[in-house]
């Protein structure tokens, strides 16, 4: 907002002095106020990059942890952790009361 004020301020002083004859001597001068507020404006909208001690701070996102729980076990059966020789993992596997 300061820059915005800065840049209105300083394009009424420039206009009010080219309106008038002012640093250059004749009338209807376009020039000058057009190359302030050009620079005004570029500096105006250019983005404000922070030194390095004011990096900002890296975000970190979560990810949800699902829990999934083994289905019930059937009539009849249920279910145990068995040693697999393949792959040298515990499985839950359904076996017969």
């Amino acid at each position: 907002m300061k820059k915005i004020l800065t840049a209105l301020a300083l394009l009424a002083v420039v206009g009010t002095a080219q309106a008038h004859g002012g640093y250059y001597g004749y009338r209807g001068g376009w020039v000058a106020p057009f190359v302030v507020g050009a620079g005004v404006g570029y500096i105006a909208t250019r983005p404000y990059y922070y030194p390095p001690y004011y990096a900002p701070q890296p975000v970190v996102i979560q990810q949800p942890v699902y829990i999934q729980q083994p289905n019930p076990s059937p009539t009849g059966y249920h279910y145990e952790s068995i040693l697999d020789a393949n792959c040298n993992c515990y499985r839950s596997v359904l076996v017969p009361n």
